[in-house]
């Protein structure tokens, strides 16, 4: 008779190997429900690094509950079925938290953790564009920090972001349609003269870098920690399934100069940059096993000629003049989010 083994007795530190390579937030949570033995040995505080999942848009969104999820590192598409969402549109990322608004004047926004359904309203009223700059790992329990960029019909765009001093929002008004970046405790946009740095307290300007003639505008502007980075698009054009016109530039911020100014950078090191719709993150490819440095994730979506739609997520290696496609999902656009789930 076959002997089978006992899944529950294998080695704690082989536990160890196996849960710390899982980068699919859905594979760890599995693992964690095979037995007690296996949850224990996989402790929420010590999860693995979670490689992004591209939360992709539904051709009518405001019909559906159902989010689907597609992650990269496994090719798998999943489902999320969040009610708290129906009828509503949703906007933006930081730390796993999305902003979902409904249509009309009365609706209010919500900050919603769509993988734990968690929800903070926010209380701004009569805007129709909401996205989340800044947010710590924790906002429900911790609202210090806050960062939300706000459009309003009658008041333009505006920056929102919660005072922890007198436990209230605060408000800086920009003329610039860029969403932001929160980098080493101040607010940088970019506008028609470049890129500003504002003073969150008082929305007036502490550092203004201007565009050299050669420079594009930026599509987005990246916080890596100790740099602040600024991406140029090119070209961001597809013929059917290809993107080998699509390639991008990256700058550095060489703040600490005077005057201040904008390096091109021929590589990003061990960095991975994620490219959403006017905004972006990175992270490091040191945290994971098999993945490349050096590299910008991008979404672009066509309608085919039966108008099916879909989203091809590409690949650009810094120095090449050309991406490559390296997967895709069959809804309209889509969002790249880190899963928050531990908090």
């Amino acid at each position: 008779m076959i002997q089978y083994p006992n899944w529950a007795e294998l080695d704690p530190n082989l536990l160890f190997l196996i849960y710390k390579k899982l980068y699919d937030t859905f594979d760890f949570i599995r693992f964690r429900a095979v037995c007690k033995d296996w949850c224990a040995a996989a402790p929420l505080s010590e999860h693995p690094p979670q490689f992004p999942l591209l939360l992709e848009g539904d051709p009518n969104p405001l019909l559906s509950s159902e989010f689907k999820v597609y992650s990269l590192s496994t090719g798998k598409t999943h489902s999320l079925q969040l009610p708290e969402a129906q009828n509503k549109m949703f906007f933006g990322q930081s730390q796993g938290y999305l902003v979902t608004f409904g249509i009309g004047d009365d609706s209010t926004p919500v900050l919603l953790n769509p993988f734990t359904r968690a929800e903070m309203p926010l209380p701004f009223k009569k805007c129709n564009y909401f996205s989340p700059v800044y947010i710590n790992t924790d906002p429900i329990q911790n609202p210090d920090g806050l960062l939300i960029h706000l459009r309003c019909p009658e008041k333009g765009h505006r920056l929102a972001f919660w005072n922890k001093e007198d436990k209230n929002w605060r408000f800086a008004r920009t003329k610039a349609d860029s969403e932001g970046v929160y980098h080493k405790g101040k607010l940088f946009i970019c506008c028609d003269v470049g890129t500003v740095a504002i003073n969150l307290n008082t929305g007036g300007k502490l550092l203004q870098v201007p565009r050299s003639n050669q420079m594009r505008p930026f599509y987005c502007l990246i916080d890596a920690g100790s740099a602040l980075l600024g991406i140029v698009q090119h070209h961001l054009c597809t013929d059917g399934m290809s993107l080998e016109n699509c390639w991008f530039d990256v700058y550095r911020l060489e703040e600490e100069e005077e005057p201040p100014r904008w390096v091109k950078l021929s590589d990003i090191g061990d960095l991975i940059i994620f490219l959403n719709s006017n905004n972006g993150f990175c992270l490091s490819a040191d945290d994971f096993d098999g993945i490349r440095g050096n590299c910008i994730y991008f979404t672009k979506w066509y309608a085919k000629y039966d108008n099916n739609y879909r989203t091809l997520i590409g690949r650009y290696e810094l120095g090449e003049k050309r991406s490559e496609v390296v997967g895709h999902s069959r809804h309209s656009c889509g969002t790249w989010i880190v899963p928050n789930v531990y908090q």
